[in-house]
């Protein structure tokens, strides 16, 4: 049985961990799966779910998110120790920092190298100096690579544009998903409250949410502004609350305060299963100004919510204006507030537009398609 080695930089649980998750869960009857995994190490949520689904994994202590030469060197050793150890016939890559280490430890070894690409780095916020560093870094050990999946068309369509590698060793695979137990709206709310930071916090006439980790790519401070103005200007009696943790909390909490939000925009913190909640919201909220293909906005969907997104990454894959939702340009926090409120005024549109997400998704973006696209690409680096 061949083995697949799968690596990624942190052991959080956000997209990118969800789909190596997915990859190895479904394949490991086929392939003898291992999960190396960085920062968090055992204390993060993928690890406790590898746990429980008994699939293998080891740590890379020194294998950090933010940016270390001192640490770089640490855990290319220890990528490349542990290469030696497992032998596998199949190295799969997740993340840009591991895409870069990974491809370098690779040079040691014969195994099939796959990188997949949630979304470039250099898309994101970030200085300019630093954004060209991961642009070069991608070109220059793309040529180590067997294989890139992209997630989206529209990262396939940025790496021939920036030439990173060519249209022959790149391929589109969209994400996809199982189908989810829902919660009904009321069971859903009701739990959402027990969830929360503040027990003394009550859900008005609407409520809005959003999933995602607190980072800046999410553009969580657009999504409070947008709420500043639809509760300032327009008076409506409106509930935010975003579901995750990450390090822009204490900026949104400042954020938050400015605008006196504090009853009605709440940062609930990480929930466990949150998908199941979403049939709590009456519309879903992307503000993200950068992204792969996101899983949230997939699971809101699924739940057939009226969806208001950003027109970022491969999401207008996922939803066609004005069909399955409605689509702004990122970092517009009045067009995002002038939207939210289009769907509270129009219950018609906004149910037409959610059923339609849901019937798109199950047609498009199922676990099954996913799987058997990767184990495709797979078997001919393989055979």
């Amino acid at each position: 049985m061949r083995k697949i080695l799968y690596f990624i930089t942190q052991s959080e649980f956000g997209g990118a961990q969800r789909y190596v998750f997915d990859l190895a869960n479904n394949l490991k009857s086929n392939f003898q799966v291992a999960m190396a995994l960085g920062e968090q190490g055992k204390n993060g949520k993928l690890a406790k779910i590898l746990d429980e689904n008994n699939i293998k994994y080891f740590i890379i202590p020194h294998l950090k998110r933010s940016i270390s030469p001192f640490n770089e060197l640490l855990a290319l050793y220890e990528i490349i120790k542990l290469i030696k150890q497992y032998q596998p016939d199949i190295i799969h890559l997740n993340s840009s920092k591991i895409s870069i280490l990974g491809s370098i430890a690779a040079l040691f070894t014969n195994s099939k190298i796959i990188y997949t690409v949630h979304g470039w780095v250099f898309n994101e916020p970030l200085p300019w100096l630093v954004k060209k560093f991961y642009l070069y870094a991608e070109k220059l050990t793309a040529s180590l690579k067997d294989k890139i999946i992209c997630v989206s068309e529209y990262d396939k369509q940025l790496a021939l544009k920036h030439k990173i590698a060519p249209a022959s060793k790149l391929v589109t695979v969209h994400n996809g998903m199982a189908p989810i137990e829902f919660l009904s709206k009321e069971q859903a709310q009701r739990l959402l409250l027990s969830k929360i930071r503040n027990s003394k916090f009550e859900i008005r006439n609407f409520l809005i949410g959003s999933i995602g980790n607190l980072y800046k790519t999410k553009g969580f401070t657009y999504l409070v502004e947008a709420a500043n103005i639809l509760i300032s200007s327009y008076r409506l009696p409106l509930t935010f609350i975003v579901i995750g943790d990450g390090s822009e909390q204490k900026n949104l909490e400042n954020l938050i305060a400015k605008y006196n939000l504090k009853n009605n925009f709440i940062l609930a913190g990480q929930i466990d299963e949150a998908a199941k909640l979403l049939k709590a919201f009456d519309v879903y909220v992307c503000s993200s100004v950068k992204e792969g293909l996101p899983y949230t906005v997939l699971e809101a969907m699924s739940a057939g919510l009226p969806i208001v997104s950003t027109r970022v990454g491969g999401i207008p894959e996922m939803l066609e204006h004005e069909k399955t939702g409605l689509l702004i340009k990122p970092a517009e926090a009045r067009d995002l507030a002038e939207k939210i409120k289009t769907l509270l005024d129009n219950k018609t549109l906004a149910a037409r537009l959610g059923e339609q997400a849901r019937q798109g998704i199950q047609k498009n973006f199922s676990m099954t398609k996913m799987i058997e696209a990767t184990r495709r690409t797979y078997k001919i680096l393989t055979n």
